[in-house]
């Protein structure tokens, strides 16, 4: 998969299924909208560095049959884990402004973590960004577990200059295993690095937080 055309391009808009949505397309091009879509996969950056590249029993799969190997290793958890560099990240978001990020915290409550931070547009016009947050392996589970796993994100639109202190509910889910052995979903205690960012390649900020205790 060659795009030489890559790296004379600043920006691509992929507006997926529009429908008669036209309209949003020409208001995002012409700069009339900040684009607040994100996607939710991860892009290869050619044939050869991506989740089935190299495995024929993965893809297309051998005799009539594909085997599904990737355990908890879906999406950007497998670019994560392997080190890969996608070309375009889950989450990843262009506008036409800029933002930063500051002062994380984060707290157990019992029934979930609170992760607030501190997002400035500091760019010259209205925009609009979404910060996610990501969250470690738990240091008690005997289970395969993700280098990172999306736990929750948050959709801000911000004035030019606009400063917001703002925050992710992070619910047990997110941080909770699959055990086979007892058929549920079992919470990851212990300390927990979470990651702020713009994208699961973009981690701006870091923290953590014990959870369970």
């Amino acid at each position: 998969m060659s795009m030489p055309w890559l790296e004379r391009t600043g920006a691509v808009l992929q507006m997926y299924y529009p429908g008669q949505e036209g309209a949003a397309t020409a208001a995002v091009l012409y700069g009339d909208r900040d684009p607040g879509g994100r996607p939710t996969q991860s892009f290869p950056a050619d044939d050869d560095h991506h989740p089935v590249a190299g495995d024929p029993r993965r893809y297309p799969g051998v005799d009539g049959t594909e085997t599904y190997a990737e355990g908890v290793r879906v999406g950007h958890r497998w670019y994560d884990a392997e080190g890969v560099r996608p070309l375009f990240p889950f989450g990843h978001g262009l506008s036409y402004t800029s933002f930063a990020y500051a002062d994380p915290d984060a707290r157990w409550t019992g029934d979930g973590v609170d992760v607030a931070f501190t997002v400035r547009n500091t760019g010259r016009r209205d925009g609009v960004d979404v910060p996610q947050v990501y969250a470690g392996p738990s240091p008690d589970h005997p289970l395969d577990q993700p280098v990172r796993v999306l736990a929750g994100y948050r959709r801000l639109a911000l004035r030019a200059g606009e400063e917001r202190r703002d925050g992710v509910r992070v619910e047990p889910r997110p941080l909770s295993s699959w055990d086979a052995g007892v058929h549920d979903w079992v919470l990851g205690t212990g300390v927990r690095t979470l990651w702020i960012g713009a994208s699961s390649r973009d981690l701006r900020l870091r923290t953590s937080v014990r959870v369970g205790g």
